[in-house]
């Protein structure tokens, strides 16, 4: 249920992206690790450093539980399918939900959840740790939004 919208074409190349995945790490087989891991990659981007600084992996993990219980708790946001701390890209947690049938009509209830949604990364980081914690990665966010 994570690749809506993939083609023929996408599939193909997800699976051939886990048979790479399976390779590295010395498996005869594709496992599900390996599909899951090959569509976050397409997705989200390659696997970046891991934080070791605790202070930052709490940091991104109540800005990731934020965008995650404001989801939950608004009603007509599509529900959330995995949160990570995993960097990715130049993100350094990610939460991804699953998209309904057409994300390209968004009714404005469902405007509004995704609005709401995004912005409760930012709402955890002050709820937790006060508005003069507030990250950048809490404004880039935002900007999603003021574009």
């Amino acid at each position: 249920m994570r690749t809506p919208g993939f083609s023929g074409a996408d599939l193909a190349n997800l699976l051939n992206e886990a048979a790479l995945i399976a390779s590295q790490r010395s498996n005869a087989n594709i496992t599900v690790k390996e599909v899951e891991d090959s569509i976050d990659w397409r997705i989200a981007g390659m696997e970046g450093t891991r934080m070791t600084d605790g202070k930052s992996k709490i940091l991104v993990a109540y800005h990731e539980i934020g965008h995650a219980v404001c989801i939950t708790l608004t009603s007509g946001h599509d529900p959330v399918q995995n949160v990570t701390l995993i960097p990715r890209g130049q993100a350094r947690g990610l939460t991804w939900f699953m998209p309904g049938e057409d994300p390209s009509l968004l009714s404005k209830k469902q405007l509004f959840a995704r609005i709401v949604g995004g912005l409760g990364g930012r709402a955890g980081e002050e709820v937790i740790f006060g508005e003069p914690e507030i990250t950048t990665g809490a404004s880039g966010t935002c900007n999603k939004f003021l574009r």
